[in-house]
């Protein structure tokens, strides 16, 4: 118990330096380009904010809103030294619908080159109940990551790591490109994802079945540890620009997910979107 608790206590002191690091690097590159462009007039910051229809809302493979559409609405503000801060909150249809939960986030990107990126990101995760996904206990993420570009394409790599209520670490990697017909913007990818988690078995969905995502007050002892391939996604998204700052979206996905995190092995999932940017 003794060397549990110490394994644990170090992997929080790891990850609030990591944090750290990462929020006082944002300050010190926003500081530094704030005085070094005190005589430029260059618009440095931007805000993005955005409303999402999801037929299903899933994560790695993973259902997040009960085998049902969502809306989502989230906003960001972001500075060109590469700091970034935000929330998203998502709320399911239906008559019983309303809202599920929300995220929080902090981060960085820092470009190496004009080709490779990296980035991380800390984010609080809150959900109506702890029992809705095998996500949902857990309430903190770290995230690591970095992006190559090469021609059209663009390549990438993530690692995220969530704590507090429990551990799960997933690695996800895949490639995206870009075609213009006009003024529309098409951009398929695809990305992979690998999982590993240790579940708790009343949470699986096997054991919840389907709708029986809201479980409160249900206990086990009995665990489970997944790994391996947590889902495949191909995406094919539709940008079209409305002008004023307003941006429309389209993006059907395919997405496997052979894992038992799922609920459901393969399955479609379209995604459309309202976004508006402004510059300042």
């Amino acid at each position: 118990m003794k060397i549990t608790k110490l394994r644990f206590s170090l992997l929080n002191i790891r990850i609030l330096l990591i944090t750290s690091l990462i929020i006082f690097g944002a300050i010190d590159s926003l500081y530094s380009q704030e005085k070094d462009g005190d005589d430029e007039q260059e618009q440095s910051w931007s805000v993005s904010s955005g409303a999402h229809y999801y037929s299903r809302y899933t994560r790695y493979g993973i259902d997040l809103s009960e085998d049902r559409s969502a809306f989502s609405f989230g906003s960001e503000i972001s500075h060109q030294s590469g700091f970034s801060a935000g929330f998203e909150a998502f709320a399911l249809n239906g008559t019983d619908g309303g809202y599920e939960h929300s995220s929080f986030h902090v981060g960085y990107e820092y470009p190496l080159n004009t080709s490779v990126r990296f980035n991380g990101a800390y984010t609080y995760h809150s959900y109506k109940t702890d029992t809705l996904s095998v996500l949902a206990a857990i309430s903190n993420e770290l995230s690591l990551g970095g992006t190559l570009k090469v021609g059209r394409f663009l390549f990438f790599v993530s690692y995220n790591a969530f704590f507090e209520g429990g551990t799960a670490n997933y690695v996800t990697t895949g490639a995206s490109t870009n075609y213009n017909i006009g003024q529309l913007t098409l951009e398929p990818s695809v990305q992979f994802s690998f999982a590993s988690q240790t579940v708790n078995d009343a949470l699986l969905p096997k054991n919840r079945g389907k709708g029986k995502g809201n479980m409160k007050g249900t206990t086990s002892n009995l665990t489970t540890t997944i790994t391996g391939l947590s889902n495949l996604s191909i995406y094919l998204a539709f940008h079209y620009p409305l002008g004023k700052g307003f941006v429309t979206s389209i993006m059907p996905s395919y997405v496997y997910s052979p894992t038992d995190l799922a609920t459901s092995v393969s399955q479609f999932v379209l995604i459309i979107g309202l976004e508006h940017s402004v510059d300042f």
